[in-house]
């Protein structure tokens, strides 16, 4: 009751006159309330006002109270994106209320028009942002603001689309947001059980006032190697766009015209051919030119359409570089020269997007080649240092092929565990002294050879070797890494193969007629923590509310081949494990030999994404295979 209260004293007071506003409700909102917050969202209120041509002008009023040091340095700044060619931002208000009730406007000076930082290979001097600086914040504050953007030129014409978010990774006290459009529009609400956002539709001079609102939502739990938020928290989308058939074609409409190749192109086209025998071969051919040659940069978005509309292939090519639709239309261009039936395709390999409803989930282009049973095999030029045609992050990921008719939205191919494989073997030759000393082999496929290609190439053998030496010290204590080569990381149409030789002094511990020791790479998982790089360990959680996230299917395999000292016997070796899931599955074995022991571990992920339910039934396998990895050989003398 006393929250309804409280929500209906900020409703009166938020969107009453500003210079009446009483803020003395804001003392009501502290950490004994809001114990694992950092912040609070106290109003988050949306009005877009859209016209029948898809221009629009939205208002955002929003009031964050700041409980901690962390949240202050979250909200004392403001940032508003936005495009020149496309829209404006305007600031009406902004203001900080200290923790004793003292309003503070914030002054002209400390609202900011900049040019977005260049970051990695972008520099786009016509997409700017506004930025607000708040003065004086400190736990206790709060900041509030009422910013203004005006969509002036809408990708789509007559249309309006969007996504909002109604979960925060702080707790929200109310969330409105509203949309006052003559256009129809469809809308779907998900990952909303509890039915906590609330809708109202009326009408006004002659628009439909769409309404939706929430209160009380509790913050985001922070958990590891969680999905993308959008994934998993309560969202609308809405959109007028009838169908996923309606972007295709307007996407192909934009691109249609920039596939023309010229004199110099078609040379190239044909050189890159020549003793291409198969359709694959001269696909993969075309492919690796785009890959090595177009340098992944931008520098500016330009035409009606900047930031969706690609440049001319001739122009890309010319240049040596352009962003994803801009090497996605050039590899697509150089395809239709050669025969191929190709496209451009959007997509989004980050974010899951919802088929039901065509809203522009998209933030990617890649291209495609119709195949003669219909099918589509999907390329992305913009990946570097990988023999796939698709990393398999992009797996099972929503892809729109853009063309004439159009396409409805499709999801690319699952790939098998084992086209992602990390598989180790070594030899190591144990002394009676302690000392070890082993080879370690790797062979690697899919992602796990894109991502040692990208080091190989990033990074000279000096920091090559400090990466190997750590990876060797992380498994033996005291290991020197000795010497280290591996195959050419930029000849993709040759397997990455890496060899590290290494050495331990006092390698186990001796005790009387005693020798104990750990297998290096295959103890503390059996192999399957391999996987998961320096990421920390993901079944670290008894329990999740959100499902893990691991990008990638994937397969780890380790054989490891110790042979003991002359003079000695195996007594003991770690129990075997041996489980099967179907979505995971591990297995664990050490075989004693006349002079060796081998020890083979396979940790296989056929799926990436893992709800709750599973995550705990592959957490108690994972907890066994650590335990029984950690039990030692134990040698005794003959």
């Amino acid at each position: 009751m006393k929250r309804l209260l409280l929500l209906t004293v900020i409703s009166i007071l938020l969107f009453s006159c500003a210079t009446q506003m009483d803020y003395s409700f804001l003392q009501q909102i502290n950490k004994d309330k809001y114990e694992n917050a950092n912040a609070v969202i106290v109003l988050d209120s949306t009005y877009t006002d859209v016209e029948e041509s898809g221009k629009y002008v939205t208002t955002q009023h929003k009031l964050v109270k700041i409980l901690t040091m962390k949240g202050k340095a979250q909200y004392s700044e403001a940032t508003f994106g936005y495009f020149t060619l496309y829209d404006t931002v305007i600031v009406e208000m902004a203001k900080v209320i200290s923790p004793d009730g003292e309003v503070i406007k914030v002054q002209k000076e400390d609202i900011k028009d900049l040019k977005i930082p260049a970051f990695g290979k972008f520099f786009l001097p016509n997409v700017r942002m506004k930025k607000i600086i708040f003065p004086n914040v400190e736990e206790g504050s709060s900041v509030e603001y009422v910013v203004k953007s005006i969509m002036r030129n809408p990708p789509m014409e007559n249309n309006f689309d969007t996504y909002v978010l109604f979960e925060s990774s702080e707790p929200i006290e109310k969330m409105v947001y509203v949309v006052a459009c003559p256009i129809p529009l469809n809308w779907k609400v998900k990952n909303d059980d509890s039915q906590s956002i609330q809708f109202q539709q009326t009408e006004k001079k002659g628009k439909q006032i769409y309404k939706w609102s929430a209160e009380n939502v509790a913050g985001i739990i922070e958990e590891p190697m969680v999905p993308p938020i959008p994934d998993v928290c309560k969202k609308l989308l809405i959109t007028s766009v009838p169908s996923w058939e309606i972007w295709s074609k307007w996407y192909w409409n934009l691109c249609k015209d920039k596939f023309a190749t010229n004199d110099t192109m078609n040379a190239v086209i044909d050189s890159v051919l020549v003793g291409k025998e198969t359709r694959e071969d001269s696909i993969r051919a075309l492919y690796y030119y785009v890959s090595k040659n177009v340098r992944y940069v931008a520098t500016k978005m330009s035409g009606k359409k900047g930031g969706y509309e690609p440049f001319p292939a001739a122009k890309c090519f010319r240049d040596k570089y352009g962003v994803c639709r801009d090497k996605a239309c050039l590899l697509a261009a150089m395809l239709r020269k050669a025969g191929f039936d190709a496209y451009t395709v959007l997509t989004n390999p980050s974010l899951n997007i919802e088929k039901d409803i065509p809203v522009d989930q998209f933030n990617h282009a890649i291209t495609a080649v119709r195949e003669k049973d219909g099918s589509f095999l999907y390329i992305d030029p913009t990946a570097e240092n990988t023999k796939e045609f698709l990393i398999s992050i992009e797996q099972d990921k929503a892809v729109l092929v853009c063309d004439e008719h159009g396409e409805d939205l499709e999801y690319t191919p699952k790939v098998p565990a084992e086209k992602n494989l990390f598989y180790m073997e070594s030899t190591g030759y144990l002394q009676e002294n302690g000392s070890l000393k082993e080879t370690l082999t790797m062979k690697l496929s899919g992602l796990m050879d894109m991502a040692f290609r990208q080091l190989l190439t990033m990074l000279p053998p000096e920091q090559m070797k400090q990466v190997f030496q750590s990876m060797v010290s992380g498994v033996a204590t005291g290991a020197i890494l000795d010497t280290f080569y591996y195959s050419d990381p930029k000849d993709l149409y040759k397997p990455l193969e890496l060899t590290l030789i290494f050495n331990a002094e006092n390698y186990g511990l001796f005790l009387d007629e005693t020798f104990s020791f750990k297998f290096p790479f295959s103890s503390g998982g059996g192999g399957a923590s391999i996987s998961f790089g320096g990421g920390g360990n993901p079944f670290a959680l008894e329990e999740r509310k959100y499902p893990l996230y691991m990008y990638s299917t994937i397969k780890t395999e380790v054989i490891e081949t110790i042979y003991i000292p002359e003079g000695y016997e195996v007594i003991e070796v770690p129990e075997t494990v041996k489980e099967n899931l179907g979505f995971f599955s591990m297995e664990s074995q050490y075989r004693v030999r006349d002079k060796f022991i081998s020890h083979n571990a396979v940790a296989t992920f056929n799926d990436f994404i893992f709800p709750p339910d599973k995550y705990k039934k592959i957490k108690s396998i994972m907890d066994k295979v650590s335990e029984k990895s950690g039990q030692e050989v134990i040698l005794r003398k003959k």
